[in-house]
């Protein structure tokens, strides 16, 4: 951890607020990437006045918003072929994928910018975007509103730590696959209680 802590503090130092892009839109698009330490990184930078808030904020957002973009692209115009080579039991009941696309279609909104501020989950959200087709400019627009929360709020907490953002950083680490795991049990329920309930109402129509 300290590892990576010092290494990200390198790229930071040596190529400045492109580091930021390049690491969030490497993670929007799929990859695994520092983001919370960059970001909280860069937060105490700004506290030492060597960056500033109007450079850092809107570097990561454009960096989300595009790789996002990209990701979104990738599943909407060859997710489903991909699909049928990789994972082709994805296909084997097509009604399930079907009910899938009509809750995305219903929730993806919120499903999009809820997914921009939770840790692993946005690196992930814009292929089902894509995947099920939403609109690309709703899916846009929630995007850049989720990217600016999470680089607002991680940045802003970054700059609040200060020096004991190393330490907080090595702390949350501990706790980090326990509240993960509690996100996506939390949303498996959320999406098994509505389908349960379409299920109950179709049942009494």
């Amino acid at each position: 951890m300290l590892t990576l802590i010092n290494t990200v503090s390198h790229w930071l130092h040596a190529v400045g607020v492109a580091a930021i892009f390049a690491v969030l839109f490497v993670e929007c698009f799929g990859v695994p990437s520092p983001d919370e330490i960059i970001l909280l990184f860069s937060g105490y930078l700004i506290s030492l006045h060597r960056f500033h808030f109007d450079t850092v904020i809107p570097a990561a957002v454009l960096g989300s918003t595009l790789g996002a973009s990209g990701a979104y692209a990738l599943a909407r115009f060859g997710g489903r072929a991909l699909l049928h080579k990789v994972v082709p039991f994805v296909f084997r009941h097509p009604e399930r994928l079907d009910e899938w696309e009509q809750y995305f279609q219903r929730r993806g909104d919120i499903i999009v910018l809820i997914g921009r501020i939770i840790s692993g989950v946005r690196a992930i959200i814009s292929y089902p975007a894509g995947l099920f087709s939403m609109p690309y400019w709703r899916f846009l627009a929630y995007t850049v509103v989720g990217s600016s929360i999470w680089a607002l709020f991680a940045v802003s907490l970054g700059y609040l730590l200060g020096p004991r953002v190393v330490s907080a950083l090595v702390a949350s680490k501990q706790y980090e696959g326990p509240i993960l795991g509690a996100i996506v049990l939390g949303l498996a329920l959320w999406y098994l209680i509505g389908r349960w309930r379409r299920r109950k109402k179709r049942s009494l129509a």
